[in-house]
């Protein structure tokens, strides 16, 4: 359909069409004239088609109405009356996107699908759970999603889904600033309060403002709708239709905007109970940006924190660096609200060194502002902002939909942060005329509207919370009487019955389910042809990569001791901040900047499924680079991988005590993940290699290293010079090409030796206890279990990936989240016969390890349930084909060719899921069985959730 201006579709009017310039997309604006919203759509001919409807929701508290909105539009509507939607749909569609999403000031429902009807079938059921919920209508959804209390004997406690994550979220430290910041720099607008919730005010909400919030801001003239992809434009608009029309006209939210301010306050965050806090003190220097409309502005002081503070060669951070007074300084814009703001952090410093810390920040702005910043410095800066927004990340559409709000949400045009190339060349003749120089003094020396935190670490601060909520608890049962004590009791039985009842056929069967002949039996598998290029096997991959070109260099490492594999994932970390033969580090840095999109260097483990005791662990450099600037990133990777520096200690030690201190905020993020690996570990070399590199015996690994530096230092570098002198070589070398072909190889390949060939695998054994806590500052746990098929005689098939969707989606979420509180839960396998049950911010660790115990009686039950199989059939199909950009396809394309999957085994998997039967699933449960009675356990928590799990005799490591 070629749309002009002024043509009406069901209700909307074509306002304005318009190419989106570098691209080959058109952005389509429509009004919905009846209740004046606006609808979006980036027109492109890739298959994925998303739908999003956001709403304007700006919080008058931190009690998070809008994060459990959020969550609780998605458990029922009226068009679709089961407890969950949102989890049915997860069971049986080809969803490529499926969730929704609170920010500071909106919320967004976003559904995507390759698949024409299964889009329609997502539409229609999000528009349905938008407009129509059963939410407001039934409290039940409320205290599931939100809070409640439960009555145990003669106490309280609290529980619900929300309240638990956010109790995970708020013991992470960036969090706990992030909110700090907002709280101190917004105080009179929405932006000043915790839009997720704070736990300790997320109690105080009722049900009757929780359903007033809904219907002040969930109206159509308060919302915003956005499609993406190749889009079937008439049966959509005529969906969104059928629901816009039920309304008449109403006011749009509109934000406040705060007036910049200076301010100072204090914060604490959790620490350990072994960590020293003398030197763990942050201090957070922030101001407001300005608003939205400064587009080119907060893109220039983007730029500006790379060349600051970017690397540690860079001339701010190494000032504080050099001067001995913290381990790290950081420097990041919070974009995407209306006003934005800068914040510099200064990490891990003592307490009594603030006040010199800011005379020298200050004092080192002046010095650079006065003499210039490096000219070079900000053309690399700038260069790499430019790749960045060119390279949007996964999934590409809702992040469209992202940029399109930061300034369509506040009445901009939706195309201002689309595109990019405009501003990119205003900072660089920003770069030419001192205007960097300027906007350096304004954030950094003139301390007008300046907001200063200071982070002060405590090892008292969880147990104060835990107090403080034992307290609020107390109080709350000394004023209940009797009969509110016996209602409260009605109440969660009543509750608890609701939870545990499973929705009707005839109510399960009013949603969508697609057809299984809709499903290709023919798995999506990018070609990858191998070639062999100067003695190296050469990986390429064919596809479409807007002009960048994706280059993965793998040296294998199998003749790599086991306790050897912790330094050569520390070594990887090096790679690229370290100087080299022919740069120093500021040089360096300076380069790879300008020339390269992006480099990163990993170790990275893969296994064959036939050879549980044999991996192949591979030292990997990736990098991604425009097409024209290829032969500066051969270049660069080669001087990098072949001529690093060791003889440096001073820079390897700082390093690593960054490293340390950013370990303990990614553990706590992904504990779950975290927790898997080291649980997964006693199964196989490969398993016990990546715990080795990315688990607890990395991260111990790195403390003791930092703590006793210099007794190990000779003997680190001795090794990592061994590792790169006689592992980075053609001989171990295979390399992966995207976006270009092989005779982009030949250059690359031959500035490397020849070297000496690698064993053809490596064996390995972990050294972790069987069953393991780690104890962790944190306020809510993750409990994990590990283990292989085979040790019951068995071996993956297409149907384990069907069994462990069907326990995640309909035992373990119902069990261990819905009723248990926690924020996720789920039970993974992979190809190779793993099989790894998780919880994630989990309030009863100890619950759900009982609950992984019970997986196989359920799945006995399963054909009895009434629930269909090929919906399962269909979102299992799904999840082997997860929306990816080139890089990360590529990236997945060379892991499945060293872990020997072939097309053939893909095909013969898909076949199995498709002719899957009940009968198939039944052959699992005797190795859920045999799994319940020899799973590993690592339990990631604070102390009192580990005590809990007393009776599974715990070894107990301190991170």
């Amino acid at each position: 359909m070629d749309l002009q201006t002024g043509m009406q579709i069901h209700g909307f009017t074509v306002t304005r069409v318009r190419d989106v310039p570098g691209t080959a997309a058109r952005l389509v604006e429509m009004l919905y004239e009846k209740t004046n919203t606006e609808l979006v759509w980036y027109k492109t001919d890739e298959s994925n088609k998303l739908f999003n409807v956001i709403f304007k929701t700006l919080p008058r508290d931190s009690t998070g109405v809008f994060h459990i909105l959020e969550h609780s539009l998605l458990c029922g509507s009226a068009r679709y009356p089961v407890k969950e939607p949102f989890v049915e749909l997860m069971k049986s569609t080809m969803s490529t996107f499926l969730n929704a999403i609170t920010f500071p000031d909106k919320t967004m429902y976003p559904v995507g699908s390759r698949n024409e009807q299964d889009f329609l079938n997502l539409t229609q059921v999000y528009l349905d759970a938008a407009f129509a919920p059963r939410a407001v209508e039934d409290p039940r959804i409320f205290r599931q999603e939100g809070w409640h209390y439960e009555l145990e004997e003669d106490t309280l406690s609290y529980n619900g889904v929300v309240f638990n994550e956010m109790k995970g979220a708020m013991s992470s430290m960036d969090e706990v600033i992030y909110e700090g910041l907002q709280e101190m720099m917004f105080p009179d607008t929405s932006y000043g309060f915790n839009s997720g919730g704070d736990p300790r005010v997320i109690p105080s909400l009722t049900f009757e403002q929780f359903c007033e919030s809904y219907r002040e801001h969930y109206h159509p003239s308060n919302a915003r709708i956005y499609l993406d992809g190749s889009i079937p434009l008439e049966r959509t608009l005529a969906l969104i239709d059928g629901y816009l029309s039920k309304f008449t006209l109403s006011t749009r939210r509109r934000e406040q905007y705060q007036k910049p301010r200076s301010a100072e306050r204090t914060v604490l965050y959790e620490i350990g109970a072994e960590d020293d806090p003398e030197e763990k003190h942050q201090l957070v220097l922030g101001k407001i940006l300005g608003t939205w409309e400064h587009k080119d502005r907060i893109l220039a002081v983007k730029a500006l924190c790379q060349v600051l503070c970017g690397s540690n060669s860079a001339p701010l951070k190494r000032a504080v660096l050099d001067a001995g007074l913290a381990q790290d300084v950081t420097m990041q814009v919070l974009d995407g609200i209306a006003q934005p703001l800068f914040y510099l952090q200064v990490h891990n410093m003592r307490r009594e060194n603030g006040e010199k810390v800011r005379d020298l920040i200050r004092a080192a702005a002046e010095n650079l502002a006065q003499t210039g910043l490096d000219r070079k410095k900000l053309a690399a800066a700038i260069n790499r902002l430019a790749f960045e927004c060119r390279d949007t990340s996964d999934p590409q559409a809702v992040y469209r939909c992202i940029q399109a709000l930061d300034a369509w949400l506040y009445e901009g045009d939706p195309m201002t942060y689309l595109t990019y190339d405009q501003s990119v060349e205003n900072l660089r003749g920003l770069a030419e005329n001192g205007g960097f120089e300027a906007l350096l003094r304004e954030l950094l020396v003139d301390e007008e509207n300046l907001c200063v935190m200071k982070v002060a670490p405590s090892s008292e601060y969880g147990l104060m919370l835990r107090l403080e909520e034992q307290a609020a608890l107390k109080l709350a049962w000394e004023l209940m009487v009797d009969d509110d004590l016996a209602d409260l009791a009605a109440q969660n039985e009543q509750f608890h019955r609701w939870q545990q009842t499973p929705d009707s056929p005839g109510e399960l069967a009013k949603l969508p389910v697609l057809n299984p002949d809709q499903v290709s039996p023919e798995p999506l598998i990018p070609v990858t042809e191998e070639t062999c290029v100067g003695g190296v096997k050469v990986l390429t991959h064919e596809m479409e990569t807007n002009g960048i070109v994706h280059l993965n260099a793998y040296f294998s490492l199998t003749d790599r001791s086991y306790a050897e594999l912790p330094p050569i994932r520390f070594l990887a970390t090096l790679l690229g901040k370290l100087p080299t033969e022919n740069y120093d580090c500021a040089a360096l840095d300076n380069q790879v900047k300008t020339w390269l999109g992006r480099l990163w260097f990993d170790v990275e483990v893969f296994g064959d499924e036939s050879r549980k005791d044999r991996c192949v662990p591979c030292l990997v450099a990736r990098c991604s680079v425009l097409k024209e600037n290829l032969p500066k990133a051969r270049e660069l990777l080669a001087e990098i991988l072949l001529r690093t520096r060791l003889d440096c200690p001073e820079k390897i030690l700082e390093i690593l005590r960054q490293t340390v201190s950013e370990m303990m905020p990614a553990v706590i993020g992904n504990g779950h993940r975290f927790a898997a690996v080291c649980a997964s570990a006693h199964f196989s070399a490969r398993d016990a290699a990546a715990e080795a590199v990315e688990g607890c015996t990395y991260f111990m690994w790195l403390k003791n290293t930092e703590s006793g530096f210099e007794g190990y230092r000779a003997g680190l570098e001795s090794l990592l010079r061994r590792v790169l002198a006689e592992n980075i070589c053609r001989s171990r070398m295979t390399l992966s090409i995207t976006g270009e072909h092989t005779a982009a190889a030949l250059d690359f390949i031959g500035r490397f030796p020849q070297g000496q060939e690698a064993p053809a695998g490596a064996f390995y054994k972990t050294v972790l206890p069987r069953k393991l806590g780690i104890r962790i500052p944190a306020q809510v746990s993750f409990a994990c279990t590990g283990y292989r098929l085979d040790r019951c005689g068995e071996n993956y098939r297409g149907t384990a990936l069907l069994a462990a969707n069907i326990l995640s989606l309909s035992c373990l979420w119902n069990s261990v989240r819905v009723q248990g509180g926690a924020y996720g839960a789920g039970l993974d396998c992979d190809r190779s016969g793993i099989l790894s049950c998780y919880s994630y911010r989990d309030p009863s660790p100890a619950r759900s390890l009982g609950i992984y115990r019970q997986l196989s009686g359920f799945l006995r039950n399963f054909p009895d349930s009434g629930e269909s199989l090929v919906k399962y059939i269909i979102s299992t199909v799904a999840s082997t084909e997860p929306l990816m950009k080139p890089d990360r396809a590529a990236a997945e394309s060379d892991r499945r060719w060293f872990c020997g999957i072939t097309r053939e085994a893909l095909l013969r998997e898909r076949q199995e899921l498709l002719s899957a039967t009940f009968e198939d699933l039944l052959g699992w449960c005797p190795a859920l069985e045999a799994m319940a009675e020899d799973f590993a356990i690592c339990v990631l928590g604070n102390e009192e959730s580990i005590q809990a799990c007393e009776e599974e005799n715990l070894t107990v490591y301190y991170l």
